[in-house]
């Protein structure tokens, strides 16, 4: 009768028969053992050759790391070459693998299943592969020759590290840790755990709430790219910076790609990267002119209303004037013309009426002009894109490039829409992981209104490129990722801080399967003693003054006069050392009294438990978002 079994890589079930078949060529028809990654320690794992009664078969293993040989009667692995040859009857044969424990790092071990020749063959092959294109050895199945190879991979202990963690460093201190060892891919019961939060001695702690597994922030670090991916139709200089004193240019600019402003120091002001812009200025033309001279008298000094290279508009009374200025791209192609202050030339004849008034436009304007280096002799200059006349005392206005599109140098299979990106020098406020899109809105403020998407790009994409594949699992994959707000310029090259919070993100995130229990925050009382007698007065000195937040801290000790509650101190708290508190009700107390404070310290201790439902690949930290749960300021 027939059996059939499923091995561990849910491959088609496979048909065994008692019989022999033929007696000529009999099969190998599976090989069952399990793959997955060893523990640190030694385990034994059993095996399961399948064929046809009479098939022959060899069984190699080899310890990667050491080059030693498994001796399938010692059960340990040797110098010398050794392996196992049986002969299948009953339809299978079935023995066990004793692994060593991890000795040094990790470890590798190749299995080798051979055929016997002339009497054994293996079932055909089904190959597998994995996303880089790579073969899968482990995936795929059967064998086109007399060898089947497998390998199992073996890891040292991996640690998990719990620690209290303040994103944007909005609650500072020094965070201790604890930790927890585990094989790669194995659970533990649950654990007790416990850390510390400290505060400098001039700070102190005060708690906003109990923490919840929802405080736990995993996040991935991606490396962005050199430049950021623009999308068509994206206007990537949105917003003009703040005028800063001094963005005039400091004399007029006649050649050359380097422009000098009024400013003492503008690094603080421009990035490489910004759009320049400058208002345009209007002239009034004055007298009559020789409509076949490219000459034309204005009232004012030009040198103060334009620069060689200025477009030229025209709002006369002639609407034919208009139109030719219009149509042609007229310029200015000289100042103070035969030296005089109020003339300049034209770059070709125009028919221009008395009191036309001219407007002037510089190239800076109608060709896309960056910076793309500050500073080259001094803080107040920099070098633009491409070489433009300006005025002197011409006003700019600056415009950061910004995207929403990134590339990215890894992580892209695990990011995913709504994931957020924490607070750092050159991230926009409250920036998150988001498609992209363009809308537009048709039959408005009717009920037939409807939003139509004319344009979208996914939060996330590989960009068409293969995950790199090391020991079976994704290590790298590059990409692309679009945020929800636009980034300047200056996020090329930053290392970013991608994630989310709570046990969900945890196992998406780092892969490790986690379940907290019994979370609690405490703080540790601070002690101290008074220095000297006081008498039914509000001000007390003592020997350390640290861990009082003023307007929260509460103090309580013999002889302390609490009335209704102990009082509050409303001075002297964020110092060390002796000194005075001030309190909200005065005191008669004696020397070297012990006073205990409450409400605040500069000790916070998390605690918990944490059970380890399976552990993930690589050794991971688990932060405790202090915001959440801490504050060093009265509310």
């Amino acid at each position: 009768m027939a059996t059939t079994f499923y091995n561990p890589y849910e491959r088609d079930p496979v048909n065994v028969n008692a019989s022999d078949g033929d007696d000529e060529q009999r099969l190998i028809s599976d090989f069952v053992l399990d793959l997955s990654d060893l523990p640190a320690t030694s385990e034994v794992r059993p095996f399961v050759v399948y064929g046809n009664n009479g098939a022959e078969f060899k069984l190699h293993i080899k310890d990667n790391t050491t080059g030693y040989y498994y001796n399938f009667v010692t059960n340990a692995f040797q110098v010398d070459n050794a392996f196992l040859q049986q002969v299948i009857i009953g339809g299978n044969y079935k023995g066990s693998i004793t692994f060593p424990a991890v000795t040094g790092g990790d470890d590798q071990y190749d299995i080798f299943l051979y055929a016997v020749p002339t009497n054994t063959r293996h079932a055909s092959y089904t190959e597998a592969r994995f996303a880089d294109g790579s073969l899968d050895i482990n995936g795929s199945s059967g064998s086109n020759s007399l060898m089947m190879q497998k390998v199992i991979y073996q890891y040292a202990a991996l640690t998990l590290t719990m620690s209290g963690y303040s994103p944007g460093g909005t609650v500072s201190g020094t965070m201790a840790t604890d930790t927890v060892s585990i094989n790669r891919g194995k659970p533990t019961s649950s654990a007790p755990f416990s850390f510390t939060t400290t505060a400098a001695a001039t700070a102190a702690y005060r708690v906003l709430r109990q923490p919840v597994s929802s405080d736990v922030l995993a996040f991935l670090e991606p490396v962005v790219g050199t430049a950021p991916i623009t999308i068509a139709g994206e206007n990537i200089y949105p917003t003009a910076t703040p005028a800063f004193t001094g963005d005039d240019i400091n004399g007029a600019v006649t050649s050359g790609v380097v422009v000098d402003t009024d400013a003492t120091d503008i690094s603080a002001n421009i990035n490489i990267g910004d759009k320049i812009t400058t208002p345009v200025t209007t002239d009034t033309v004055n007298g009559a002119r020789d409509t076949s001279s490219v000459t034309v008298t204005m009232d004012s000094a030009t040198i103060t209303k334009m620069a060689v290279g200025d477009r030229i508009t025209s709002s006369s009374v002639s609407v034919a004037n208009d139109n030719f200025f219009a149509n042609n791209e007229i310029t200015v192609a000289a100042t103070a013309s035969g030296g005089v202050a109020n003339r300049f030339d034209l770059s070709e004849v125009a028919a221009i009426a008395d009191g036309a008034t001219l407007t002037f436009s510089s190239k800076v304007n109608r060709s896309l002009t960056t910076v793309i280096a500050p500073f080259p002799a001094d803080a107040s200059a920099f070098t633009i894109s491409q070489a433009i006349q300006f005025r002197d005392a011409a006003p700019l206005t600056f415009f950061n490039q910004m995207n929403y599109r990134w590339p990215i140098d890894n992580f892209t299979h695990l990011l995913r829409e709504d994931m957020i990106v924490l607070q750092a020098t050159n991230v926009t406020t409250g920036t998150s992981i988001s498609p992209y899109q363009e809308t537009v809105t048709v039959f408005p403020n009717t009920n037939k209104q409807k939003i139509i998407v004319t344009k979208s790009v996914p939060a996330t994409s590989t960009l068409g490129v293969k995950p790199v594949i090391t020991n079976g699992l994704i290590s790298t994959q590059t990409g692309a990722v679009v945020f929800d707000k636009q980034q300047v310029l200056a996020l090329a090259g930053d290392t970013l801080k991608i994630g989310g919070y709570g046990e969900s993100e945890i196992l998406r995130v780092y892969g490790w399967e986690v379940k907290f229990t019994d979370l609690a925050i405490a703080l540790t009382a601070p002690t101290t003693t008074t220095t000297e007698a006081t008498s039914a007065h509000a001000t007390i000195a003592v020997a350390d003054k640290e861990g009082v937040i003023n307007d929260v801290s509460r103090v309580g000790g013999i002889g302390i006069n609490s009335s209704l509650q102990n009082p509050l101190i409303t001075s002297g708290g964020g110092a060390d050392g002796a000194g005075d508190w001030v309190m909200d009700a005065t005191q008669t107390l004696e020397s070297g009294v012990t006073l205990t404070v409450e409400n605040t310290g500069r000790i916070a201790t998390i605690t918990g438990n944490i059970e380890i439902v399976k552990a993930g690949t690589a050794n991971q930290t688990l932060r405790f978002d202090v915001n959440n749960l801490l504050s060093t300021t009265a509310p």
